[in-house]
Formats: structure tokens, C-alpha cells, sequence
């Protein structure tokens, strides 16, 4: 009886033996999962923050183009450059208007 009692002792021990390895296991398995999302998140946050420093350097750059591009369009800069490419003042200018005349003739 008592051999009987001492093996039913033995296997409540190991039972317990496995029960804690399997806890252990588990537990090293969602540590490894929980560092894995973090730094997954660390990775995408750094994304994140590289897209929107790319994103305020181009408004940056957009609204130095819209300014250069208004003083290209600016009277006093188109004048300066139909100077340059010597260009004249239209003196009298004629309007056409439509007549219903045909303005030229098949031959």
C-alpha cells in the first residue's frame, strides 16, 4: 500500500512539475509577444513622425513657390522683363468686330 500511495505521490509531483514548466512557457511566450507589438508600434511611430516631417518641409516649400510665384506675376516684374526682350507699347490699338462678312474667299 504504501509503494501504491508513494508512485501516486511521485506522479502528483511531476504533474505539478509540468504544470509549471507549461505556465513558465506560456508566460515567456506573451513576453515575447508583448515586445514584439511594442516594437512593432515603436517602429511605426518613427514612420509616422518621418511622414510628417516630410509633410510640413513640402507645405514649407509650397509656400515659397506660391511666393516666387506671385512675384514673377507681379505688373512690375513683366514689364521689367518686356523691356529686356525689347518689346514696345501697342500706340493704337483696333478692335475687329464680326460683321458676318467672310474674310476670305475659296478659291
Amino acid at each position: 500500500m504504501n509503494r501504491i500511495y508513494a508512485e501516486k505521490k511521485g506522479n502528483v509531483k511531476f504533474g505539478f512539475a509540468k504544470i509549471k514548466i507549461l505556465i513558465a512557457v506560456f508566460g515567456l511566450i506573451i513576453c515575447v509577444g508583448y515586445l514584439g507589438v511594442i516594437n512593432i508600434s515603436a517602429v511605426k511611430g518613427y514612420e509616422i513622425r518621418k511622414v510628417e516631417k516630410e509633410i510640413e518641409d513640402l507645405r514649407k516649400e509650397n509656400k515659397k513657390l506660391q511666393i516666387e510665384a506671385a512675384e514673377l506675376n507681379s505688373s512690375y516684374n513683366i514689364e521689367n522683363e518686356a523691356q529686356n526682350l525689347n518689346m514696345v507699347k501697342a500706340e493704337d490699338v483696333v478692335y475687329i468686330s464680326e460683321s458676318g462678312q467672310a474674310v476670305a474667299i475659296r478659291e
